[in-house]
């Protein structure tokens, strides 16, 4: 006599509606989702740091230390938007070699 009866279930794992993940089926889907908002992050620190370089830059009150430092938190922030654009373009340009669909 057996208790428990035997159940047969399937569960597909590729359906969309189980398993969220399903919808990043390759690389290129994911990549598509993440690259766009870490330029976007990228970009609200790199204006955040432009920002406080201004900032430090005028209240220095003429302090050759304290706008040496408000300049090279200014020129960071400049190389850290010009790696976020060359990040930008290397990406484009690899897609287009590789024919991937990129939305931006």
């Amino acid at each position: 006599m057996n208790i428990i009866p035997q159940v047969y279930a399937e569960v597909n794992f590729g359906d969309k509606t189980v398993n969220p993940i399903a919808k990043f089926d390759s690389i290129t889907t994911l990549v598509n989702l993440i690259l766009p908002i870490m330029m976007l992050v990228g970009g609200f620190i790199t204006l955040g740091m432009l920002l406080l370089g201004a900032y430090r830059y005028l209240t220095s009150e003429g302090n050759p230390e304290k706008v040496s430092k408000a300049q090279s938190v200014i020129m960071y922030a400049i190389i850290g938007l010009f790696l976020i654009v060359a990040s930008f373009v290397l990406t484009r340009i690899i897609g287009y070699v590789l024919k991937v669909n990129m939305p931006l």
